[in-house]
């Protein structure tokens, strides 16, 4: 077995990284609104080599299971920051795709297959459930929509080609943050990493939808507030990774109960999302915002109809549950009563039939089953002089002794057969069956205290029969051949009118 590595950092690490990357992004944040582009490049730059560092470290000191994770994680982030330089460099204009897809736009697209590849791992090497793949497509297309006539309106010049690539980043986006969020759906306990890498996905996704609408109208520029959405998603994953190097008390997260309901409302979420990109973009063009306004109708249409057929075959789901937990536990009372002698609690005649024949088919030829039978000598005195309710009483009693001597012999079960008749059924010579006809001469020869008071001794006559003394064994001949050796000895000792003593086997 492999060891698992202990935690590269003791746990105030953890706090220590969130307070310094919620730090220093809020700081990007105020010199962007400053316009103070030096500060802004190093501080950016230090939280993103800050995030690769730890993401590296992490691929190598975080247990087996994890490390696939970060190593394409790495991958993944590695690619994005690539590509922020290759824009940086490049990029003749600072607004959206200004002509045919380019090294900045193959980069950043090459980050989101990384990104879902890393997820994998943490699937368990389960396929998302059919429902949770129509909400990340429905939420997807939501997102798509609008922002494809955004683009359309605002360079109807281009070709189809760059309108498609403005709109893949985010359409990408949505992808990944709704895969990562029916992973918070379908799993009921996943690593504690997996709530920075949503945080971080969350961000690019309102980054690049503001990068979209902000270029369509010619306002954004590298120095927008918005940039520093991008700077803190790289600090988020880096901090993914820090929450896998440092130590914790519990390294998994128990999803609450109410995030299930927040994931099926993603879609909805991005149909509104959808509808205020819309509003913000839309300039009064009766032909657009008609076409749109219908699209955006039937995907709230489609949307509403998959809603009502999943609370259907949730209700569905549940009251099926329900069914077969009440037919299961009918089945076991029914298996209850049908095997249990009421008045003792003990197996009954039913019960002792079907141990002799589970033990009996396992090998017919070279079984090793015997059957000691009591009765309990003199029972009807007992009704006829204190009364049924005290027979009862010695029979409740005899159960429970023959249980407690069952609870620490292995292979013996004790039943009520009828009346004042008991069988114990057992596994082994027939030696071991006369040490258990000792032990249950002195059981039931102990006094029982009746519920008025009064004290009764009993005594029993008993009986075994085994498979090692009889050719071709059946559980019948077994149950009348021990009866028979019970009876042989009352009818025996009656005739020497022998007082009650304790009795001896014979066959």
């Amino acid at each position: 077995m492999t060891a698992r590595p202990s935690p590269f950092l003791s746990a105030p690490w953890w706090w220590a990284g969130m307070i310094v990357t919620a730090g220093l992004c809020g700081t990007v944040a105020a010199l962007l609104l400053t316009d103070r582009p030096g500060p802004v490049i190093l501080l950016s730059g230090v939280v993103r080599a800050a995030a690769l560092l730890l993401l590296a470290l992490a691929a190598v000191r975080v247990p087996a299971e994890l490390r696939p994770v970060f190593y394409r994680l790495l991958g993944a982030t590695l690619v994005y920051v690539l590509a922020e330089a290759a824009f940086v460099l490049t990029a003749s204009s600072l607004s959206i795709s200004t002509g045919d897809p380019g090294l900045p736009d193959l980069l950043y697209l090459t980050f989101y297959p990384l990104v879902l590849w890393a997820l994998q791992p943490l699937r368990g090497g389960r396929p998302l459930p059919l429902m949770s793949r129509l909400n990340i497509l429905a939420t997807t297309l939501t997102i798509v929509l609008p922002l494809y006539v955004v683009l359309v309106q605002a360079s109807p010049e281009q070709r189809q080609l760059a309108w498609w690539t403005g709109v893949l980043y985010p359409a990408l986006d949505a992808w990944v943050l709704s895969t990562l969020l029916a992973l918070l759906f379908t799993r009921r306990r996943l690593p504690l990493i997996v709530l920075p890498l949503v945080t971080g996905v969350l961000l690019i996704v309102v980054g690049d939808v503001a990068y979209v609408i902000l270029s369509a109208h010619g306002q954004y520029s590298p120095l927008h507030p918005v940039t520093a959405l991008w700077t803190a998603a790289m600090g988020a994953f880096g901090l993914s990774a820090l929450r896998a190097l440092t130590a914790t008390t519990d390294p998994e997260w128990n999803r609450p109960a109410w995030v299930p309901a927040l994931v099926q409302a993603g879609p909805y979420v991005a149909l509104g999302v959808a509808t205020l990109t819309w509003a913000l973009i839309s300039h009064g063009e009766a032909v657009e915002n008609v076409t749109f306004t219908g699209i955006m109708a039937l995907t709230a249409l489609l949307l509403a109809r998959q809603e009502l057929l999943g609370a259907r075959q949730r209700r569905l789901t549940t009251r099926l549950r329900s069914t077969a937990q009440a037919l299961q536990g009918s089945r076991r009372d029914l298996w209850r009563q049908l095997h249990t002698d009421d008045l003792t609690g003990l197996p009954n005649r039913r019960a002792c039939l079907d141990r002799l024949d589970g033990w009996l088919a396992q090998d017919p030829a070279r079984a090793d089953v015997g059957v000691l039978f009591l009765d309990l000598d003199g029972f009807k005195n007992v009704n006829d002089g204190y009364g049924h309710a005290a027979g009862d009483e010695v029979l409740r009693v005899t159960g429970q002794r023959l249980s407690g001597l069952a609870a620490q012999e292995p292979d013996l079960l004790p039943a009520r057969l009828s009346g004042d008749e008991f069988a114990l059924v057992f596994l082994g010579t027939p030696e071991r069956g006369e040490a258990l006809a000792g032990q249950v001469a002195a059981l039931i020869a102990r006094p029982i205290t009746l519920p008025d008071g009064q004290t009764l001794t009993t005594a029993g006559s008993l009986g075994q029969m085994h498979s090692a003394l009889t050719a071709g064994v059946t559980t019948s001949g077994l149950l009348s051949g021990a009866d028979h050796a019970m009876y042989r000895m009352k009818r025996d000792r009656k005739a020497q009118q022998v007082p009650q003593r304790t009795p001896t086997l014979f066959d």
